[in-house]
């Protein structure tokens, strides 16, 4: 009999294949499940989760569970966790006691002098909302009496100093840079940037922030599920003239991520009143995404247009000398010596983005911790030899529906299946052109992997992909970028 750790994570397994991403991290992830004779009891974070995932999930977890344990298990129930449900509040469902505080939007109060030593009460981490009421109020009006001094996480790492520039993020990096400036002439508003994951954009947005804070100014950081949260409490709860009133107090706005704004309507119209505020007088706006303002097809003209007023700029995968920088940079800051060869080897077999590169620095340096060993070539290839066998096995059909999907936002059931929607259908023929060309595999091969397609279905996508890339250069730069996650690891 399959035990119930396992069974649970089978079913997340499949879930993660058919919602996206930030749904799955966001909703999904945080679950737990444990068994009580034949019923599954799956253990929510709060309420609000326990009415999402049965309105939204509960057929599909109810017929993988009845998959994977082959009949065993009779029922699902979802439930609060009650051994987490008094010290944990996520963000989307803050509880009662910190819904008395003003101080929804964010971590840490920052001030010129830099991280102020906020009551540990008060701050939110991790997802987790401490409920001393009296705590929260005194914080809250200390901030109020501050006008309002930034409240929001931010990375004290991500700074312009630990920036690593390169050609393929220089333009990012000077736009933002300038536009910290205290008095500087030669803002853009919007700033937009954009680029796959994990390449650096959010490095620069907090690099900007801490600047504004360095320069006595004020900011709000959000991502933008949290900003969506903020604005759907506000609403139920009748106070979305005191959330944007909040917001317009101060002098940066900054939202990650704003794509996944799409769909959401209401959200969406609150968000464009916001936006005509702050990009207005000496205000700012700082907006990232992982593509083009013109490619973001999920929106209607009215975004897409406003989107690019100000100055669009692009952070793309970093070129091998830009990869060996940032090893070293990081190495040093570890206080560790990372041989140049060393460098030139990971930086040689993690291509894609700087997260995983830093991954990659992370294990040798653990791997270094552990044995006692120095730091070596010889080293180097043992300790990343499972990262460089998977290098070699990441180019098949699943792992590029896998990653074509998470590039455009949208899931791999989509990919697979029938619709003929622009903003799924153009991501279809992507991966199947990647597919023909990275793996060799015939055209209907390639069509039976994409649901039972024929394969002149196949061979409409690979060439229209081709006339894309000879007339868009933003479209050939995407799918470039695409094939080099897929062939680097």
């Amino acid at each position: 009999m399959i035990d119930t750790a396992t069974l649970w994570d089978k079913c997340l397994d499949d879930l993660r294949y058919s919602v996206k991403d930030n749904v799955f991290t966001m909703w999904l992830r945080p679950l737990s499940a444990h068994q009580e004779a034949q019923t599954l009891i799956v253990r929510a974070p709060n309420d609000y989760f326990v009415s999402y995932i049965k309105k939204n999930h509960l057929d599909d977890i109810q017929q993988l569970i009845a998959k994977h344990s082959q009949g065993s298990i009779e029922e699902v129930i979802v439930r609060v966790d009650n051994a987490s449900h008094s010290a944990h509040t996520d963000d989307i469902a803050i509880d009662n006691d910190a819904q008395k505080s003003d101080s929804l939007f964010g971590e840490a109060a920052f001030t010129k002098e830099g991280l102020s030593p906020t009551p540990a009460s008060q701050i939110i981490k991790n997802g987790s909302v401490s409920t001393n009421i009296d705590a929260n109020m005194q914080h809250a009006a200390l901030v109020d009496a501050a006008d309002a001094k930034s409240l929001s996480y931010l990375n004290p790492d991500f700074t312009f100093e630990t920036f690593v520039t390169g050609k393929s993020n220089n333009l990012a990096y000077k736009a933002c840079f300038e536009l910290s400036k205290r008095q500087s002439k030669n803002r853009h508003n919007p700033l937009f940037i954009y680029g796959p994951s994990g390449l650096g954009k959010t490095h620069l947005m907090h690099s900007v922030a801490s600047r504004y804070v360095k320069n006595n100014r004020s900011f709000y950081y959000f991502t933008s599920e949290k900003f969506i949260n903020q604005l759907v409490y506000s609403l139920r709860n009748n106070k979305i003239e005191d959330f944007k009133k909040k917001i317009k107090k101060v002098d940066l706005l900054i939202v990650d991520d704003i794509h996944v704004l799409a769909g959401k309507t209401k959200s969406s119209n609150e968000f464009l009143t916001l936006f005509a505020d702050f990009t207005s007088g000496d205000k700012q706006l700082i907006l990232a995404s992982d593509r083009h303002p013109s490619q973001m097809t999920e929106f209607d003209e009215r975004f897409r247009s406003r989107f690019s007023w100000g100055l669009t700029v692009a952070v793309e995968p970093p070129e091998i000398d830009t990869r060996v920088q940032i090893l070293q940079k990081k190495a040093t800051s570890f206080g560790m010596v990372l041989p140049k060869e060393c460098a030139l080897f990971i930086a040689q077999n993690v291509v894609s983005n700087v997260r995983r590169l830093e991954g990659a620095l992370n294990q040798v340096f653990a791997n270094a911790n552990l044995t006692g060993a120095p730091i070596t070539l010889e080293m180097v290839q043992y300790a990343l030899k499972d990262i460089v066998a998977m290098r070699v096995q990441a180019v098949n059909m699943d792992n590029i529906r896998k990653v074509v999907a998470e590039y455009y936002d949208i899931t791999v059931k989509d990919l697979m299946g029938r619709k003929r929607t622009r903003s799924i259908a153009r991501p279809r023929q992507v991966a199947m052109a990647l597919s023909r060309e990275l793996t060799g595999d015939s055209f209907p091969d390639i069509g039976q992997s994409f649901g039972g397609r024929d394969h002149t279905t196949v061979m409409h996508g690979c060439d229209k992909v081709a006339q894309l890339r000879a007339a868009d250069p933003a479209f050939d730069k995407d799918y470039k970028v695409l094939a080099m996650m897929l062939q680097a690891g």
